[in-house]
């Protein structure tokens, strides 16, 4: 109970984290005081519009967008833009989409629309005004607003549109890279940990970790536009693709990652023929992505493929969703974590999906350019705890699958012994009472037949004397008929004197159980002791032998202690059959066994549980 409240507080703690780290994000980057949200007009180019005619249509344009955020989705054509400027102080205009294939902004004057900057992806970089991802433009003083020409045809259009004070610049950007160093470090942070986990545990699942983080995290990159600022500032057609790419790696990834997490590491990853068909689609995807120039290709084109693109990325998402369900039931714990993470990412893609809709707040924009950073970091966070807990997870599988195949082979093992100490009790039985008793009778017979020869009367008495004696210890070795019913205790004395009769050496014992046990363990007991006396006789060559048990009731051990003044033996390295039965013997009945043996003789202490559940008392 303690350990789950542990973890629903940290749960608890890492959520307030989270979202504490989330807010002052927001927080330092939506500081109202260092930016404008205009007022701004909008007009699809339906007719190949010429910047005057765009002009003058806007103009008569009554809706306006009042927070500066234009989001039409997919779109089929150009759109104009125009913007009214109230600020007359020296400012910048951003255009917060660093993907906007070509970008048109004209200054108004005399009503006239005049070419004053273009730039945008299918441009070298250094054609943007400022060394930052977005497209910047310098406001000329007194004016009243920009024509801006936007064209994406064929693709999803997002127009965030701010204006910045130009003394505010400075601390604007360096909010905005701030912002993006945290996301980057952290999944840099995840890299890491996991790579040098990958190293140590050398688990396949933490590679595959390891580049769908990295791949998503280029795809934030490129997403900013920073890989068009630092790679490839010279190759506008690795721009315009770059997203779909890291894009559709980040699925090929997950797919793989996701069927190796639910899977035992001792097993195959799950559903291997049909994730293999999916990932091989989006390899071609990929492929497609790589040798096609995004820039020439019509906008017809462009619109399949993204849409092809989509169905696989869709499909993929719904494979996860299947793994994820279908693991529910065998894998709770691990499932929901992979499910979290992938809540924490819809719900920022709701997030961003619902800002599309005109939703006049101040969170668009930071949504729209920090949605997606915030959803995959939750994502590969969640994820790598995920891989934590899914290692303790088959951890106890496989101690229970053990646990059970110990419990199984135990059984087995109590049922041979069982058959075993049944057989010996049957066949001592049979000898004591069936060929015992004929013999005892054929002595009985024999003495009355040979009265008249007194030599041989004697001989023969004699000899079947020995082999009844002979017969009976036979008899009480395999088991002794009176166990169940005078125990332990009386057996053992019995077992002593008769080795006293041999004269080979001295045997001693001293017990002092008073409680009875049960049959397998008295038993099990007997046996160990006869086995360790013959030892003595056939190996020490000791003159004594002191046998010692004793029990504590307060834990129902029992402990055996066998010495003799022998020559002693090298354990583990000249241990015959005899010791090794007694080691199976103790190992079944749930003890140890710790032997001491030097040239002045041999110690052996034995401990067991008296319990009625032997196997299982460890």
């Amino acid at each position: 109970m303690m350990r789950k409240n542990n973890k629903l507080v940290a749960i608890v703690i890492s959520l307030l984290l989270f979202a504490g780290l989330v807010y002052s994000i927001f927080t330092i980057t939506q500081t109202k005081n260092n930016y404008q949200e205009p007022v701004i007009f909008v007009f699809p180019d339906k007719q190949k519009l010429t910047p005057a005619n765009a002009f003058d249509s806007l103009l008569a344009q009554k809706d306006s967008i009042v927070n500066g955020f234009f989001n039409p989705g997919y779109s089929q054509y150009k759109w104009w833009v125009y913007v009214k400027i109230s600020n007359q102080l020296a400012s910048y205009l951003q255009v917060g989409n660093p993907h906007i294939n070509k970008i048109r902004i004209y200054s108004i004057k005399s009503n006239k629309p005049i070419l004053v900057y273009e730039s945008g992806d299918y441009f070298k970089f250094k054609q943007r005004t400022l060394n930052d991802p977005d497209f910047w433009f310098k406001i000329p003083n007194l004016t009243k607003g920009l024509l801006i020409e936007v064209d994406k045809k064929g693709e999803s259009l997002e127009l965030p549109i701010r204006v910045v004070a130009e003394k505010e610049m400075t601390q604007y950007l360096s909010n905005q890279k701030m912002a993006y160093g945290i996301f980057i470090g952290w999944m840099i942070f995840l890299v890491l940990l996991n790579f040098f986990l990958w190293a140590s545990l050398r688990d396949n699942i933490h590679l595959f970790y390891i580049l769908f983080v990295s791949s998503s995290a280029f795809w934030l990159i490129a997403n900013w536009g920073l890989g068009f600022q630092y790679f490839w500032p010279n190759f506008p057609e690795i721009a315009s693709k770059a997203r779909p790419l890291f894009s559709t790696s980040s699925f090929i990834f997950i797919l793989e990652l996701s069927r190796r997490y639910f899977a035992s590491i001792e097993k195959k990853p799950l559903y291997n023929s049909f994730t293999r068909i999916l990932q091989l689609l989006l390899l071609l995807l990929f492929g497609t992505f790589v040798i096609s120039d995004i820039t020439l290709t019509s906008e017809r084109i462009r619109f399949l493929t993204l849409s092809a693109a989509n169905i696989l990325w869709l499909v993929s998402t719904l494979t996860v969703l299947f793994f994820i369900i279908t693991s529910y039931k065998k894998a709770k714990a691990i499932s929901l974590f992979f499910l979290a993470a992938f809540m924490a990412l819809a719900i920022f893609i709701f997030l961003i999906i619902l800002s599309q809709y005109n939703v006049q707040e101040n969170w668009v924009f930071f949504i729209n350019k920090y949605g997606s950073a915030i959803g995959i970091l939750a994502n590969s966070t969640i994820l790598s705890f995920g891989l934590t807990q899914r290692y303790n997870y088959y951890k106890k599988e496989r101690e229970q699958v053990q646990q059970e195949l110990t419990i199984e082979r135990s059984m087995q093992a109590d049922r041979l012994i069982q058959a075993q100490e049944e057989e010996r009790s049957r066949l001592a039985r049979e000898l004591h009472d069936g060929l015992g008793g004929l013999l005892g009778s054929i002595r009985i017979g024999a003495f009355n037949k040979l009265k008249q020869d007194a030599l041989n009367q004697s001989w023969l008495d004699a000899q079947l004397s020995e082999a009844i004696e002979d017969l009976r210890n036979i008899a009480h070795d395999l088991m002794p008929v009176n166990l169940p019913e005078k125990g332990l205790v009386a057996i053992l004395e019995k077992t002593v004197a008769r080795w006293n009769l041999s004269n080979e050496f001295t045997t001693h014992l001293n017990c002092t159980i008073n409680n009875r046990y049960p049959l397998a363990v008295e038993a099990g007991l007997y046996r160990i002791v006869s086995e360790l006396i013959y030892n003595v006789k056939k190996h020490a060559h000791a003159t004594e032998v002191y046998v010692s048990l004793w029990e504590e009731t307060t834990n129902q051990t029992i402990t055996l202690l066998v010495e003799d003044n022998g020559t002693g033996f090298i354990s583990n390295k000249s241990e015959g059959i005899g010791l090794k039965n007694i080691r199976y013997r103790v190992e079944y009945l749930g003890g140890k066994i710790l032997i001491d043996s030097n040239l002045k003789g041999t110690s052996i202490v034995i401990e067991i549980s008296g319990s009625k559940n032997p196997l299982h008392a460890q």
